[in-house]
């Protein structure tokens, strides 16, 4: 083989070995890119399934720490004309932990507005309707099927009743911040009658 051929050989060798090496550098750069990329990304979901977790978590809480209201009752007074107190049954939300109701606070819209403990003396007072295992003698619900009534005298809570064709809020609020909102509305006539349906 002449010289001239072998250095032309040489040369191609040399070409073929650089653009190798170049492939090689390249696909090591491509690799390297695909590899941080897959980390950042798994990064970013994982971020995402934490904070799923939480807002997930949170609202567990709150189901944990309300109340549902499944009926209302107004009470009439002994003139006929107004409604001295209302009766909310309440049971804890559906799927909830058990539920302290002597930890709850009622609040109203009626009159001026007032706040107060559930079980406070004169004010808000819990009978048990439902209950298989004696909780709510400690005022805890803590079964689906148990059933409270509480009773809010409203002339003690805020010095008014509610007269005919009348509707204001009541509030329920658990120590978490978790409120439970009826309104009630008083029908056009109470004649006759001692209790009505808020």
């Amino acid at each position: 083989m002449s010289e001239p051929n072998r250095r032309e050989e040489r040369t191609t060798v040399k070409r073929r070995a650089q653009s190798s090496l170049g492939s090689i550098i390249l696909l090591i750069a491509a690799l390297l890119i695909a590899a941080a990329t897959a980390g950042v990304l798994f990064e970013v979901v994982g971020g995402f399934q934490s904070d799923a977790a939480t807002a997930s978590d949170k609202s567990a809480d709150r189901v944990i720490a309300r109340t549902e209201v499944v009926g209302s009752t107004g009470h009439v007074n002994t003139t006929g004309q107004s409604i001295e107190a209302v009766t909310l049954v309440v049971k804890r939300a559906e799927g909830g932990g058990n539920m302290d109701l002597s930890d709850v606070v009622v609040g109203t819209t009626i009159g001026s507005g007032a706040d107060a403990p559930v079980g406070s003396a004169a004010e808000v007072t819990v009978t048990p309707l439902r209950d298989d295992d004696d909780s709510l003698s400690r005022d805890i619900l803590n079964d689906d099927g148990d059933r409270a009534a509480l009773r809010i005298d409203l002339a003690a809570l805020t010095g008014v009743e509610l007269q005919p064709s009348e509707s204001g809020t009541i509030r329920l609020l658990s120590p978490d911040g978790a409120t439970t909102t009826v309104r009630v509305s008083v029908p056009s006539s109470l004649n006759g009658k001692t209790t009505v349906p808020l």
